[in-house]
Formats: structure tokens, sequence, C-alpha cells
């Protein structure tokens, strides 16, 4: 009973089970420990080959569930594999792990493969080993014991099946491999895979040849042949390659589709194939290790498809020789392939769809409005405070659609603001009727509803635009015409014009039509003055405001030039007017730096 009377001790205990509770609630996995692997590569990182399989290792040592330390070693044996370089590597992994533990060893290649078979014993005792992308399941050390081997299968059936499939008018098929002790290896695997093949298309298997002439052959093919691309890492004259250099210049020179057998080859501009993907091999070791370390018994020797192969095309060369997507085979890897109009642009399309299905409001609000004047009596009062209620509620609807636009173009909501009363103030001192100056106040922030078809990349770009992209923002005007063209009603007949004729010039050289003096409409010149000198007295992206006397003296040079000379004239007469407007309106941003006017002026405005 003390201790409950004593508050801050009856805190004290609290704070003492809220943090054994944590304590007890941490999860079990978060102290897992992580397994030390050692990964073994045959080549050097600058074998495609490599990287790939070394990726795929990392994929899975790298996910959140595991998070393995690791270690990587390169043998570089495609540079070097003489005895004494091999003598001199072991040397140096004898002094860098004897006494190291690790939890598993990852091998690629038949080097790593031959050298930790040979020494596992004196180097890694006891510790599981996995190797992937072994040729030959036949010429595997006598010594490997209990290694899980993961064999590079090649899929020349499948793919040749491929190829015959999507090429159907094929006669014969040109086999290319080099004269080197692996390239002969490739070459019998091909030929125990593929006896069946012959009793429905020639095979010819080309013998080795030098570059030039390898070429002039692939050069030479006709209608009705096909190449199939095996390894070409050395020609008949001793010149080495790298894993892309033959392929490339293959593909290049064939004027018929080349088929190949590894994914190291697909970025040459061969056609494919259901091709080794050294990525999968590297997934699928370390998926085998893990496996082992769990306390599983994954098959010692992995020799399918499944994992390892896949079916992969370039969609270029696809093109290239008229060959249908829909005969590749089913979850086919499409490489290449360009992104769709709506990806490119997904963005602005899905602005538009949110701007019509505002404008969709509006029409529907019209149209119910039209429905229940029907039932009404036209003399109840009720139809009058009905369509002030629809009247109104378009203005907003249409004013909040401006201030999205401009929103999206970066300008702040206050700029259509500040044009529509800018306006509203130069129509009425212009001598237009109250019904015109309502439509004017209300139309007049849709001047830029076409900016939506503009991309984002050209709308906020900061700088000069290209000439190509000047003539893309151009399009705007005719873009928010065609928005608006859905109602002959006066709003929506002026909000188009508007945004159709602002970029017009009293002097005729404006676009879209090139409209000169009264044949633009009132409206519009109107408009355009409100929004010029606006934008010029405020920063965007492109351009830093300009102060208020250099904004004056454009206004004063464009007078006749973009400007109605009248509406000039009305403008300054109205000047103070016009500043309180901007002074009741204005935004919180910070004031322009000072600029020196000297000679003319130009307006910086993105579509002017």
């Amino acid at each position: 009973m003390d201790l409950l009377r004593s508050p801050c001790k009856l805190f004290l205990i609290t704070l003492l089970v809220l943090l054994a509770a944590l304590q007890t609630d941490v999860p079990a996995g978060d102290t897992r420990p992580r397994p030390r692997v050692l990964v073994l590569h045959s080549y050097a990182p600058d074998f495609s080959w490599t990287r790939d399989l070394h990726a795929g290792i990392v994929s899975v040592l790298q996910t959140s569930e595991v998070q393995a330390r690791y270690r990587v070693e390169y043998m570089d044996a495609k540079h070097h594999s003489s005895p004494t370089y091999l003598e001199r590597l072991l040397a140096l992994y004898r002094e860098k792990y004897t006494g190291s533990h690790f939890d598993g060893i990852i091998l690629t290649d038949d080097h790593a493969l031959n050298l930790v078979a040979q020494y596992r014993e004196e180097l890694f005792p006891q510790t599981p080993v996995v190797a992937c992308g072994i040729n030959d399941p036949k010429s595997l050390p006598a010594n490997v014991g209990d290694m899980n081997i993961i064999i590079e299968r090649l899929a020349h059936q499948e793919t040749l099946d491929a190829a015959l499939h999507q090429n159907p008018e094929t006669r014969k098929i040109f086999v290319a491999v080099d004269g080197t002790l692996s390239g002969q290896a490739i070459l019998q695997d091909f030929l125990e895979q593929v006896p069946l093949l012959t009793n429905r298309v020639e095979v010819e298997i080309l013998p080795a040849m030098t570059r030039d002439a390898l070429l002039e052959f692939a050069g030479e093919r006709k209608q009705g042949e096909l190449i199939y691309l095996l390894v070409y890492f050395q020609d008949a004259a001793g010149q080495v390659f790298g894993a892309e250099e033959i392929p490339k210049a293959i593909a290049a020179a064939s004027p018929v589709p080349v088929y190949v057998a590894w994914d190291f080859q697909m970025d040459s501009g061969a056609v494919g194939g259901c091709v080794t993907s050294a990525f999968g091999h590297g997934q699928k070791a370390a998926q085998t290790l893990l496996e082992r370390l769990a306390g599983n018994s994954p098959p010692a020797l992995y020799d399918k498809l499944l994992g390892v192969n896949r079916h992969t095309y370039n969609y270029t060369a696809l093109q290239r020789f008229g060959i249908p997507l829909s005969s590749l085979p089913e979850n086919s890897l499409l490489l290449n392939r360009p992104l769709s109009y709506f990806e490119v642009h997904r963005s602005a399309i899905l602005t538009a769809l949110a701007i019509i299905a505002i404008l969709s409001v509006i029409i529907a609000l019209l149209i119910q409005n039209v429905l229940r004047q029907r039932k009404i009596n036209l003399g109840n009062a009720e139809i009058l405070a009905l369509n002030r209620e629809v009247i109104e509620t378009q203005l907003e609807l249409l004013s909040t659609l401006g201030e999205v636009i401009e929103t999206r173009s970066q300008d702040t909501a206050n700029h259509v603001r500040r044009v529509a009363a800018y306006s509203a103030l130069l129509g009425q001192k212009y001598g237009l009727a109250q019904e015109d100056i309502v439509l004017l106040e209300a139309a007049s922030p849709m001047h830029d509803v076409g900016k939506i078809g503009i991309p984002d990349a050209i709308l906020h770009k900061p700088g000069k635009l290209t000439p190509e992209e000047f003539e893309i923002i151009k399009h705007h005007t005719v873009i928010g015409q065609r928005i608006l063209h859905m109602s002959d009603r006066k709003l929506m007949v002026s909000a188009r014009t508007i945004a159709l004729q602002h970029h017009e010039r009293w002097d005729g050289t404006g676009y879209p039509c090139g409209l000169k003096g009264e044949e633009i409409s009132l409206l519009a010149r109107i408009s355009a003055l409100a929004d010029v000198y606006d934008a010029l007295s405020l920063g965007r992206v492109y351009k830093e405001a300009w102060p208020k006397e250099k904004v004056l003296q454009f206004i004063r040079q464009e007078r006749g030039g973009m400007f109605d000379p009248q509406i000039v004239d009305l403008f300054f007469e109205h000047l103070e007017e016009l500043e309180a407007i901007k002074l009741r309106l204005s935004d919180p941003v910070r004031m322009p730096k000072s600029e020196e006017i000297v000679g003319p002026v130009h307006c910086p405005t993105r579509e002017s």
C-alpha cells in the first residue's frame, strides 16, 4: 500500500515493466547469425559473364532475410593460367585463409572448382561448397566429394526449335564455333543434343575461320538460312576476342537472323534464344548454399534449365527481321522494347484525364440544370436560385481548374486570380457590358488550360527552350481550345476563345493563327495584356521577376506590336488600380534582384 501511495515509485516500476516487455518482443530473426561466405570466381570482373554471375549471387546474399557477410576473390584464369601462376595464387590463398572460418563457399566456372577440389581439405576443411557455371559433368574432378554442382547446360534444342518456329521458311542452319578446347567441347554437346534436328533442316558446322573470313561468310547468307553462334573467343589465326566482340560483328554483317546460346551475347544485336543466364546461375548457386546451411539436401548435380536458362529476345532484332512477338515462347524475356506512348507521357495523360473528369462534372451539372428547369415552373423563384447556384459552381470549378493548371506549371494559384481581376478591371474601363465583364473574369483563368498536354520536361525546364521544344509548347493554345470545345454556352465559348487566341499579336505575328488587330477577340486581347503584365512581374522556373519599371517599359514598347494600343492606354491610365489588385492578391515571394534597363526590352515569357 505504501508503494502504491508513492507516484514516483509507481512510475519507476511501470517503466521497468515496459522495458522488459520491449526486450522480450524483439523478433528472434533479428539475432539470427549472418552467414560468412567466400565467393571464388575463375575469371576477372572485366568478363561480363563473371559480372553477371556475381550479381546473381549477391542478389540472394544481400536480401534482408540473409544479409550475409561475404569475401570475393578473382583468379583471372582467362588471362593467367600457367602452373607457376596457379602455385603463387595457391600460396596467397594459404596465407589469407588458413585458419579462417567460412560457413560456405561459392565457386564459379571450372578453374575455381578444380583448385578447391584439389586443396579443399587444406584450405577449407568441412566447409559446404557449391559450384556453378560448370561445363561438362563427365569431366568433374574426382574429389568433388559432397559439393553441389550446377551444370552450365546449353539449351541448343530449345533455341533452334524456337528459331524454326519463328522462321518457318528456314532450310539451313550454320553453326559457328571456335577451335579452342572449350569450343570443341560445346560443339560435341551440341551434336549430342540435336540429332533429330537434321530430319527437319540441313545443319552445317562451320570450320574455324579468321575474323575477316567469318564476317564475309556471314554477310553472304541468303533468305532461308540462319546462323547459330556458340562461342568465338579465338579465330583460326590465333587472334583473341572479347566475349561480345564477334557476336556484335556477325550480327551487324549478317542479313539473316543470328541466334546465340549465352545471355552475355544478347547485347550484340542477335535475335536471342533459350540462353544460359549467368545471373540465374549465380542465384541458383547462392540459393543452393542457403538450402545446405538450413540443413536441407539439395541435388548434388543440377543440370536442368529451370532457373538458369530462359528464352530471351532482342526487340530491335525481331523488328529488323519481321519476326512477330506472337511467335515467341510463353514467358519470354524481351530486351530493348521501346516504352509505350502511355509510359512516356503517363503524367500528362493522367493529368488530362483528371481535367476531363472535372469538365465532365461541369457538363453533368449543366445537363442536370436543364433537366430540372424543364420540370420546374419558369416563374418559380426556385429556378432563379438554382441558376445562380449552377453559375457560381461553374465559375468556382473553372477558377479551381485554372489554379490547378498554373500549379502544374509551378506558378501560384494567385496568378490566375490576378489575371482575372486585371482583366475585369480593363474590361470595365473599356466599356464592356456587365455580362461580358463577368464572362471575362470567369473565363480568363482558363487561358493556359492547354498546358496539361505539354510534357513536364518541357514545361518545367529552367532556361531557354530549343526551337523544337518551343514549337511543342506553342501547341498548348490549340490543345486548350480542343479541351473546352464541348459546350456552346457563353462561358465555355469565351474560355476556349481566350485559350486559343491569347498569344496572337496586334501586329499579326502571333500564334497559332496569325490573327491581326481586331480579328483577335477583344476578351483575348485584354487577357493577353493582363497575363503578360503579371507573368513579367513574377519569378518563374526559367527567369527572375522583372522590376516594375522594366515591365512598364516593355508594355509601352509593345503598344501596337503585341498589344492593342487602346488597351495599353487604359492600362497606364488605371495603373494605380492595377497595382492595388497586385498588392491585394500578392504572393509571399522574395524580392527580385534589381536590373538596369539598357536598350530595348524583350519578353522572356516562355510562350511569347
